[in-house]
């Protein structure tokens, strides 16, 4: 038998979102210890695993909660599927559209498929593929630098007309910055992430990447943000970016969160080098979680208590 907090690790299902599902619509039942308590069995855990890898592929809840597992299963694989081969068809006019220099083609292609899908889906199973694609390319010797360079300030523009677009500075949601320190250009993971946030609508500061470690603890004294989020892509990272990330940990106010993500940042934590402070995310989805489960709590805590 497993425990919530074991259940949520393994689904990525966070605590509220189980057990609303439970409740509204009976996805699992679990039993209960002596405590009262709730317990999982192995087969609550496939079942959800299944409900959640649906809804990540954009299916509702209450309209696939009383599907068999056999038939959550053929969904899930026919979606996949189905994506799969739509997004091939889509990287290959991405790709001819770059061999041919055609960057209004690109531009075209990337806001059609913004326009047909949620944040979070967009920057997962458009955007980032597109740009590893691509990079591995370049790295090949397949395209130049100069088009590897043109898709991703054509992405860039795309994601910053959006954040401009639907941008509240001020809120009742938690402000968040978006950066990484010296020595670290690698920006997308924080281009994206700052995406997903402000489609929350969280007020948000993107301030960049490549920024020394005092002047970014200056603007969040100034910001005063809920939580920055960091990237840190460089493998290993640089002596610089190390000490600097620490430093930063040390600075900042307890009531401001640090999440962090990127092969740097893992291969730091796996080795215990970064501050404990550190809340390492592995993924957007993983970060779509944190930033909900955020959310929920600061709504919390806005409820008007009954006199």
């Amino acid at each position: 038998m497993y425990t919530i907090k074991t259940v949520t690790s393994l689904t990525g299902i966070n605590t509220e979102t189980l057990r609303a599902w439970e409740r509204r619509y009976g996805t699992v039942i679990p039993v209960r210890d002596d405590k009262g308590r709730r317990l999982y069995t192995q087969q609550d855990i496939e079942r959800l695993t299944l409900l959640s890898n649906a809804t990540q592929q954009g299916f509702t809840i209450s309209k696939i909660a009383e599907l068999s597992n056999a038939e959550l299963q053929e969904l899930v694989s026919s979606h996949q599927e189905t994506r799969s081969n739509h997004n091939d068809l889509f990287f290959t006019q991405i790709i001819d559209a770059l061999l041919n220099y055609r960057m209004d083609q690109c531009e075209e292609l990337l806001r059609r498929a913004l326009v047909a899908m949620e944040p979070l889906a967009y920057a997962r199973d458009v955007l980032l593929p597109t740009l590893q694609n691509v990079g591995n390319l370049w790295h090949e010797g397949k395209l130049s630098i100069a088009q590897e360079h043109m898709l991703s300030a054509c992405v860039k523009r795309i994601v910053l007309s959006l954040v401009n677009s639907m941008h509240p500075f001020t809120g009742p949601n938690p402000g968040i910055m978006f950066a990484t320190l010296s020595g670290e250009d690698h920006e997308f993971g924080i281009l994206l992430t700052c995406m997903l946030a402000v489609s929350q609508r969280c007020p948000c500061f993107y301030i960049g990447p490549d920024i020394p470690g005092d002047e970014l603890l200056k603007a969040s004294i100034q910001l005063k943000p809920a939580v920055i989020v960091l990237s840190c892509v460089t493998f290993p990272p640089l002596n610089e970016t190390v000490l600097e990330l620490n430093q930063l940990a040390k600075s900042t106010s307890d009531d401001t969160q640090l999440w962090i993500g990127g092969a740097g940042a893992q291969f730091l934590c796996d080795r215990n080098e970064l501050d404990k402070k550190f809340i390492y995310t592995a993924s957007l989805d993983a970060f779509n979680d944190r930033l909900l489960r955020l959310l929920n709590v600061q709504r919390a805590r806005n409820v008007p208590q009954n006199p």
